[in-house]
């Protein structure tokens, strides 16, 4: 086994309701991840013997500054550890968190799910999180934005990019379709998108995100552009959990493949202190196949996609991240061009 991607969910607690949270109403073992845990899951990653990155996520993690501080020190005093990440709400930032993230050169990414209206619909308290915004910003702390894509916002995505045209620290903008777990359930909270609403609010946003960038003098990145190049470059899994190399850890040292499947009994894989390795494997079976795949003439270049949104959607939507890939290819010729000759090589 060689752990290169550990989650740590260091609270169960958020000050957010999201109304598709995918944590759901998780329910048993302690809210808040112990010192124990946190240690005894960093050395079971180091003892790997291979570099992993560490991502400290929630529940909202920011609510716990001491086990933020704790599990980086641990994690970089291992050796092994190559590079630290935290996914925040960012409504609660403060100068001491703010120290915190440039102390340990921590890469920041913030939950944004579009101008304040839709934000407010769909995670609430978005004044809070755009102050937090601008404190990353005059801090000098890079960030990058991860959208939830519903119907109440695909077709406005062009939006984003123009709420962090003016954040010079705005590094990328990730679009994560919506899953069908937590409360999300069916998708009876929540409705996911419509291919064509999907395309149309794409195309704009590829437009703008172009437009702006011209004037930028750091670009802001779509990590699905991205995707496409490193997938041709390298013929790469979509993910490390594609490899069985993702370990996620519950705040009660319950282990799991991946963040989405913290919780879920089926991909259990048992304990930071008696870990069932093989189980961390499972979703390698979760893999796009379909009928048109093979046929696809973009299947050189196509990274896939996400390995636990595949099993929880399973055949609804499950085409919808194709609308993604040929959008951007269809209107990015110049990447297209790129991504197959690396594909080539």
């Amino acid at each position: 086994m060689a752990i290169r991607y550990l989650i740590l969910s260091l609270t169960r607690r958020c000050n957010l309701r999201c109304v598709y949270c995918y944590n759901g109403e998780r329910g048993g073992g302690a809210a808040d991840m112990s010192e124990a845990v946190i240690r005894q899951a960093i050395d079971l990653a180091a003892s790997q013997g291979q570099p992993f990155h560490l991502q400290l996520t929630g529940g909202e993690p920011t609510l716990l500054p001491a086990a933020i501080h704790n599990a980086a020190t641990l994690a970089r005093d291992t050796g092994r550890c190559r590079s630290l990440g935290i996914q925040t709400n960012a409504t609660g930032l403060t100068p001491e968190l703010l120290a915190l993230f440039k102390a340990h050169d921590m890469q920041v990414g913030v939950s944004l799910d579009g101008p304040p209206a839709i934000h407010e619909q769909q995670r609430g308290m978005a004044a809070e999180t755009l102050r937090g915004l601008q404190m990353l910003d005059a801090a000098g702390v890079d960030f990058r934005i991860t959208t939830v894509v519903t119907q109440a916002n695909a077709a406005v995505l062009d939006r984003l990019v123009l709420i962090l045209a003016g954040f010079g620290h705005a590094r990328g903008i990730g679009l994560d379709l919506l899953v069908a777990n937590g409360r999300a359930g069916s998708f009876t909270a929540v409705a996911p998108t419509d291919a064509s609403t999907l395309e149309q609010g794409l195309g704009r946003m590829l437009a703008v995100l172009a437009a702006v960038n011209r004037r930028r003098r750091q670009p802001i990145r779509l990590r699905e552009q991205d995707l496409i190049v490193d997938s041709a470059r390298r013929a790469s899994a979509f993910c490390h959990a594609c490899r069985g190399e993702s370990l996620a850890v519950d705040p009660d040292g319950r282990l799991f493949p991946c963040g989405q499947t913290l919780g879920d009994v089926v991909f259990a894989a048992g304990t930071v202190w008696q870990p069932q390795v093989e189980r961390l494997a499972l979703l390698r079976d979760h893999k796009p196949c379909g009928a048109s795949c093979a046929d696809c003439d973009l299947a050189a270049v196509c990274p896939g996609d996400c390995p636990s949104r595949l099993y929880y959607n399973r055949d609804i939507n499950a085409d919808l991240i194709c609308s993604v890939y040929k959008t951007i290819l269809s209107l990015d010729k110049a990447l297209i061009k790129k991504a197959k000759a690396l594909a080539a090589i």
